[in-house]
């Protein structure tokens, strides 16, 4: 099986709605940041997130040299649009 990459542009109004999804990963864990969870009917799941799509970039930065900590502060400063590209 051939290896998709995708981009993701999540786009919401107020900047109080979740993304509605959960990440595990990261440099200091040894492991790449792969989506854990999609929540059902949230932007995340509407934009066709998958449990297992692999976050190779949050905007213009690459995550393979950021720990989890930094990748969550890199998705809370996109502000209201969030462009992620995976790889599933």
């Amino acid at each position: 099986m051939s290896l998709l990459t995708l981009e993701a542009k999540l786009e919401r109004t107020e900047p109080g709605t979740p993304w509605g999804f959960r990440m595990q990963g990261g440099k200091d864990f040894s492991s790449p940041l792969t989506i854990q969870r999609v929540n059902p009917g949230s932007l995340a799941a509407k934009c066709g997130l998958q449990v297992g799509d692999i976050i190779l970039k949050i905007g213009n930065t690459d995550t393979n040299t950021l720990r989890h900590k930094e990748a969550q502060n890199s998705i809370l400063q996109a502000g209201n649009r969030l462009d992620l590209l995976l790889q599933r």
